[in-house]
């Protein structure tokens, strides 16, 4: 992925868009832990997301997930790309979360974000199919996600 996806201003740009346009990752207290070339790692505290069985409540898993899923589709697109939305969500509960939650999306491969860019280029939309792991205790792999997420070429008669 190129130098522009990991530099600084994402964690603050991410930030500000799901304050803005997102509520629920603020109720979810939603993080960023860990932002790189090559991962951007999301995290929640258990308190605001659980169930009434103490474990994070599965809404929360896939929440976070579809979030993580979403910024790395959106650092993907090239700067005029600024309308993401998921298009279709997969997601296989494996054990139960007990402890803060940690979403783990890597970045595509330069190849990829080539093809995704191409396309959006002639298009005006790509899509983009990105595995987010949710880890449990012990770093177990609590859930699985792999969603798939269309970018936009924003125009001046597109909404918000």
């Amino acid at each position: 992925m190129e130098q522009e996806t990991a530099a600084p201003d994402w964690r603050s740009r991410l930030a500000a868009l799901w304050a803005e346009g997102i509520p629920l990752a603020t109720a979810m207290e939603v993080e960023i832990g860990r932002l790189d070339e090559e991962m951007l790692v999301l995290v929640a505290p258990l308190a605001p997301n659980r169930n009434h069985m103490g474990t994070a409540f599965g809404g929360s898993l896939q929440g976070i997930a579809i979030l993580a899923g979403w910024g790395v589709t959106l650092m993907a697109a090239p700067q005029g790309a600024q309308h993401v939305i998921i298009r279709n969500a997969q997601m296989r509960f494996i054990e139960p979360v007990s402890g803060e939650i940690r979403a783990e999306a890597e970045m595509p491969s330069p190849g990829a974000v080539a093809a995704f860019r191409t396309t959006l280029a002639r298009q005006g939309h790509a899509r983009l199919t990105v595995p987010v792991v949710i880890r449990g205790p012990a770093e177990s792999v609590a859930a699985r996600f792999v969603g798939e997420f269309v970018a936009f070429v924003a125009s001046v008669n597109s909404p918000g």
